[in-house]
């Protein structure tokens, strides 16, 4: 699927939503052989899980209870500015006139959206690090266990700098340095420059993946958001290409309005381009 192809548009978004994967979005792809297929390299490694000194929790995973950043839309406590601004967001995103999302115009979602966005991610384990391959965007999220530190006076960027460890069957990852000029999901849930975001990874049973991520911004929140996210593994699915910029319908207007590319409902605010 190109660009554009699940933006936000109001109540419908869910429903369009079910819809794509009820039609099997992504059921024609390519078999993998699952995250534990037999191969010619050592025992219990595979093409994606490639370090015995790390748990398996590779494999292509799809988010549960997408679009909202908490499964029940539970919200951080805002602090002002920020409890204005997600106010005047929801307005216009309960209106069917979403604002303020760059990813209308083929920006990242940067961190921690793209956790919650409905497309498929593949987790990848190498010796010193995980990497995640998102179908969303074909965006790429490091996390470093080697070692690896963030340069001095780097800039923030979309997924922040990322550093993990083991404990025990828990993978913990600490990310810092993230912009603000993203939402933390399609609503418009903001955060400030502050944010630091806590993960705790698990592999609960085979066809199951939790994340508890902890959201920590001293300028928007009062106090650490904490959920848990849960991912269901579809070992026949392949990372299909996503290309926004050749098919992007929703392109921010001039307004700041998220377009739809359709025509607008009696009285709606789609925006045909």
């Amino acid at each position: 699927m190109k660009g554009g192809g699940l933006r936000r548009t109001g109540s419908a978004v869910a429903a369009v939503a079910t819809g794509l994967l009820a039609l099997g979005l992504w059921a024609g792809a390519a078999a993998l052989g699952g995250p534990r297929a037999a191969t010619n390299e050592a025992p219990g490694m595979t093409a994606l899980h490639a370090d015995p000194g790390q748990p398996d929790i590779s494999g292509v995973w799809l988010v549960t209870q997408f679009f909202t950043f908490s499964p029940d839309r539970a919200l951080p406590k805002l602090k002002p500015p920020y409890d204005a601004l997600y106010a005047k967001r929801m307005k216009a995103f309960d209106a069917g006139a979403p604002i303020d999302d760059v990813t209308a115009d083929c920006l990242p979602p940067g961190m921690p959206h793209i956790m919650v966005v409905p497309y498929p991610f593949e987790i990848m384990q190498t010796p010193g690090r995980v990497t995640a391959l998102y179908e969303y965007a074909g965006q790429v999220r490091r996390i470093y266990l080697d070692g690896t530190q963030n340069p001095a006076g780097s800039d923030p960027t979309y997924y922040g700098f990322s550093v993990g460890r083991w404990q025990g069957d828990a993978l913990l990852v600490h990310t810092t340095d993230i912009r603000e000029d993203t939402q933390a999901d399609f609503t418009g849930l903001p955060h400030s420059d502050a944010l630091t975001i806590d993960e705790r990874f698990r592999r609960l049973d085979p066809e199951t993946l939790e994340d508890e991520i902890t959201l920590t911004d001293p300028k928007a929140y009062a106090e650490p958001f904490t959920v848990t996210r849960i991912y269901k593994l579809h070992p026949t699915w392949t990372i299909g290409e996503y290309v926004c910029e050749e098919n992007n319908r929703n392109q921010s207007l001039a307004n700041g309005q998220t377009g739809f590319g359709v025509e607008p409902a009696a009285g709606g605010a789609g925006v045909k381009p």
